[in-house]
């Protein structure tokens, strides 16, 4: 029923700020079914036909005309740096003497590769998969003040250490439909479920040595099964866009070592201009809530890494973010460069409250590049 609320909650937000930007929107230039070489943003149909002006950050803007496809990669740079707990910063020298722990997150960045498929069913129903590959880094310091304990391998005088996990994450099928019959809006609302294809046992450099069971954090995949309902709604007014975007990622069991990543519930609002022909930029704010694990890895549920590794310790994850975005969408409706376009966004979070001490958030970048056949 919690979870319920949430998403709930999350979805009348981003219906209201939507419904606001219908209302002060304009219809004076509606948009007409100009064909796949067309000059209007999207078809009559709501499809996109001649490029988006939605951010790259929401993947279910548009549905496919019968028999369409399209292919888009995604490169995402996430950076984190630093600790916090609830809204407050956490220091290392805070981790070492009031929490009693042997090691600081310093930095960790997460690069994910990602591949999208899809393909109209008909003119309003389009399924899409989505799979990638992540490598993540992190940079941890450590307390040389504080005696070796029993077990551990770490040099002695060390000062930082350093894990690294690369593998492929999970796969998410969907189905979206567009509700909107008019020419200058959609309503497009998706069902999804995520399959756990990326792995959840990655080993790498812990306090213990080389070669073994890394955090959660540090897992390419999940290993549960999810079921990810999503609703998007888009209004053009000439050469404004309005939307809003709200969903979760709920996850159905717990997985083979016996825990369950957090269930995810976002929602975000974005305004976009197009202000040359060929180029649009946004603004785009963005709000997520995820839980705490439940459940644990009994390789990492073990006394000396919760004792002294903060990122072990399951009631470290899940909180809550606010973040702001800018983009740009680029697409030249030329012979040839009309099938493509390319997509940037940067964001940054502007609040965070984290069931912490864990690392916090401080960029994320997001380039994309489509291609429609």
């Amino acid at each position: 029923m919690k979870s319920l609320n949430k998403l709930l909650l999350l979805a009348c937000c981003c219906i209201s700020i939507s419904g606001y930007a219908q209302q002060t929107g304009t219809d004076e230039q509606p948009i007409i079914n100009a064909g796949k070489t067309g000059t209007a943003s999207c078809c009559a149909n709501g499809n996109c036909c001649n490029g988006t002006q939605t951010p790259l950050g929401v993947t279910t803007d548009h549905t496919h005309a019968k028999g369409e496809w399209s292919a888009l990669y995604t490169y995402q740079d996430l950076m984190m740096q630093g600790n916090r707990t609830g809204t407050s910063i956490t220091d290392d020298n805070t981790l070492y003497q009031k929490y009693n722990y042997m090691m600081a997150p310093e930095t960790m960045t997460m690069q994910m590769h990602m591949a999208m498929l899809m393909y109209g069913v008909t003119d309003r129903l389009t399924v899409m998969a989505m799979g990638g590959y992540m490598v993540s880094n992190m940079t941890m310091n450590m307390n040389t003040a504080m005696p070796s304990m029993p077990g551990m391998v770490m040099p002695a005088g060390s000062t930082t250490m350093q894990s690294m996990s690369s593998g492929f994450t999970d796969t998410k099928l969907s189905a979206l439909y567009n509700f909107s019959k008019q020419a200058n809006q959609r309503i497009i609302g998706g069902i999804g479920v995520s399959i756990p294809t990326g792995t959840i046992m990655a080993t790498g450099t812990t306090m213990l040595g080389d070669n073994q069971r890394l955090p959660y954090d540090m897992q390419p995949g999940t290993g549960s099964f999810s079921v990810v309902p999503d609703i998007t709604y888009i209004r053009q007014a000439g050469k404004f866009q309005f939307g809003g975007n709200a969903g979760a990622d709920i996850k159905l069991d717990k997985n083979s070592l016996g825990y369950k990543l957090g269930n995810v519930y976002y929602a975000t609002a974005w305004a976009s201009y197009k202000f040359l022909p060929f180029v649009s930029g946004s603004l785009r704010a963005e709000g997520i809530i995820a839980d705490k694990i439940s459940g644990s890895d009994p390789q990492v549920d073990i006394p000396v890494y919760e004792e002294y590794d903060p990122t072990t310790s399951t009631n470290h994850y899940g909180g809550s973010w606010g973040n702001m975005y800018a983009g740009l969408n680029f697409h030249v409706n030329k012979p040839v460069l009309n099938d493509f376009q390319l997509q940037l966004e940067y964001g940054m979070p502007v609040y965070e409250n984290l069931n912490g001490p864990q690392m916090s958030v401080h960029s994320n970048l997001l380039a994309g590049l489509q291609y429609r056949f």
